[in-house]
């Protein structure tokens, strides 16, 4: 696997699903036209650390980018 695609909400950014290879929007079938009111895809290299924190970025004028995320005090 070379690609990954990213679906995510057009206004916030926040990421609704990724999946390997490149997709487009017909990966969600008979529902597409509904989806493409709010979601959007970009496809980026595959990067297992990706893959496994997505929920740790968004997407920000069509490219990926990490959440700051602080740690709470008793975790460092």
């Amino acid at each position: 696997m070379e690609k990954l695609t990213i679906f995510f909400n057009k206004r916030t950014g926040t990421i609704k699903e990724i999946c390997g290879g490149e997709q487009s929007m017909d990966w969600f079938g008979d529902e597409k036209q509904d989806y493409e009111l709010i979601l959007d895809h970009i496809i980026v290299d595959f990067d297992q650390f990706i893959l496994a924190n997505f929920h740790r970025f968004h997407v920000v004028d069509g490219e990926l980018k990490m959440v700051e995320t602080s740690i709470p005090e008793k975790y460092i």
